[in-house]
């Protein structure tokens, strides 16, 4: 295998990287530039010397390098963070189908969620409350109607509704009229 010269393949100019490298100090880009500046200034002649030097392993800086001749600086300071971790098991599609199907009264609970993704999407969640999960995630919240006593006589609680509203103790206090413990004399604190 022929050897490298970075210091040639690398085209950006040392003090360029050098002020790179400030932009970038308190990220997790920093080592990536600080090695394209060693090996560009020659302080290290190889990627082996430049993993010891930063402290990282051979095959992590030659990823790094590899991404450089890639597609160069854009390439190697691409931030993947969001990539890491596990993928949503549900599509954007299938989601919105399971908010559909919950917006038209078919869906009541996580369980019957669950069975709807399994059915019609695919998506198969190891335990049910991974449906659960998922809803609190993405900040979705059942709804149920308001539970009614089956002996509960509408007509009789709307009666009872109007005639609180209309009760002598429920009239809002005109703002000219003081009140009961200023009239008093009190002091309140």
């Amino acid at each position: 295998m022929p050897k490298i010269h970075y210091s040639r393949v690398i085209e950006e100019d040392p003090k360029e990287l050098k002020n790179l490298e400030k932009y970038h100090r308190y990220t997790h880009l920093f080592q990536r530039v600080r090695m394209l500046r060693l090996l560009k200034s020659e302080e290290c002649r190889s990627l082996g010397e430049a993993a010891e030097a930063l402290g990282y392993s051979w095959r992590q800086c030659q990823r790094w390098f590899a991404s450089y001749n890639k597609g160069g600086l854009e390439e190697l300071l691409k931030s993947r963070v969001s990539e890491r971790g596990r993928q949503e098991l549900v599509t954007l599609e299938a989601f919105e189908d399971l908010e559909e199907a919950m917006k038209r009264g078919e869906i009541a609970t996580i369980g019957q969620a669950d069975e709807f993704l399994r059915h019609r999407h695919g998506v198969e969640y190891a335990h049910p409350d991974g449906v659960g999960q998922l809803l609190r995630r993405r900040k979705v919240k059942l709804k149920t109607g308001r539970p009614r006593h089956e002996k509960a006589d509408p007509k009789e609680q709307e009666a009872f509704k109007k005639l609180c509203r209309h009760h002598p103790s429920r009239r809002p206090r005109s703002s000219s009229s003081p009140r009961p413990r200023e009239a008093a004399g009190s002091v309140s604190l």
